[in-house]
């Protein structure tokens, strides 16, 4: 009897954690920017570097209404991007974000060793310009701080700090196990 428990117990959690990986391979993310970044975008600027979002939206911003905001598909990691709004060298106390997929945000790419620190787990940090993404900078943007919130799920960057996604298949998996020692003796 036991041992049939622990088999069934055991495909039982090979579907789970094949189902939750099969959906977290391709899931998709929230893709805006703030209004203030759209200008910037016709003007050519911004372009060279960035991808167009779905929105230009003041929806984007945090608390972001995700009702009104496009999604993109994504096979990495979701990414919030929040940065002051800097005029004449003097913090304006509002916030301009960027959301989107990690591989279709920004057109040079992110560095891989900073990439590195946010993949395949939900964190925020406050990052350098310059360490994050792969192009020139002038002498001003080297010192300018960025942060950045990464989150591996459907839709999950949304959050104001990152997806918490409250039961994971790492979860799943701790709990598997204790129920098989638990039955097991």
């Amino acid at each position: 009897m036991t041992e049939n428990l622990l088999r069934t117990l055991a495909l039982l959690l090979m579907f789970l954690l094949n189902r939750i990986y099969g959906e977290i391979r391709v899931h998709r993310c929230y893709s805006c920017m703030s209004p203030v970044y759209e200008e910037l975008f016709r003007d050519g600027y911004m372009s060279r570097y960035f991808y167009e979002p779905k929105n230009f939206t003041a929806e984007c911003d945090d608390p972001v209404d995700p009702r009104t905001i496009g999604v993109v598909p994504c096979r990495t990691i979701c990414l919030t991007l929040t940065q002051d709004f800097v005029v004449m060298g003097r913090k304006t106390g509002r916030k301009l974000t960027m959301r989107g997929c990690a591989t279709s945000l920004n057109k040079l790419g992110l560095f891989n060793r900073t990439l590195a620190m946010f993949d395949r787990i939900d964190v925020c940090r406050n990052i350098k310009v310059s360490d994050l993404f792969r192009y020139e900078t002038d002498t001003y943007a080297p010192r300018e701080i960025v942060h950045v919130c990464s989150c591996l799920g459907d839709r999950c960057n949304a959050a104001i700090d990152g997806s918490r996604r409250p039961f994971t298949a790492f979860g799943l998996s701790v709990l598997t196990i204790a129920m098989l020692l638990f039955l097991s003796t």
